[in-house]
């Protein structure tokens, strides 16, 4: 089955009113990414055009965000992981090369510390989350180049 697109507000609204989180839902949801960068801007910020303390603050409010909304395992080890550290959330694509991405919850893993150095650092061809993170990659490029052509 298709995932159902959502176009605005009252859809994302419907949804989350039944405990769905179309942000994370990719299975069942896709979102207009006009109104998907609209939602994460309202929710975390705008970590593009913000100076000093207002990214750092929109940095913490969007990987407190993620840590409440997916689950507390590294997603390449499945080990589960006690608590909050923002060393958990590792970018997919980073932050420099990518800021418009920079606090998109599909743009996240939540790894463990030595599993974040290995994305960042190491050989992550040979890591089981690289073939869903080259698929995000793909799509959150895409919708991303359609904000770029308007």
């Amino acid at each position: 089955m298709e995932p159902y697109l959502l176009t605005d507000r009252d859809e994302y609204n419907y949804c989350i009113q039944r405990g769905y989180n179309p942000l994370l839902d990719l299975r069942n949801f896709r979102m207009d990414i006009r109104l998907r960068v609209e939602i994460q801007r309202e929710l975390f910020g705008h970590c593009i055009t913000g100076r000093g303390a207002n990214i750092m603050a929109a940095n913490e409010r969007f990987f407190r965000w993620v840590w409440e909304h997916k689950p507390h395992r590294c997603e390449e080890t499945l080990k589960p992981l006690a608590n909050y550290s923002a060393v958990y959330c590792s970018h997919i694509l980073t932050r420099g090369a990518y800021p418009e991405m920079a606090h998109d919850p599909r743009n996240i893993n939540i790894l463990s510390f030595e599993c974040h150095n290995r994305w960042e650092n190491g050989d992550r061809e040979r890591m089981r989350i690289y073939p869903e993170n080259m698929r995000l990659i793909e799509l959150m490029k895409a919708e991303y180049q359609q904000l770029k052509l308007v």
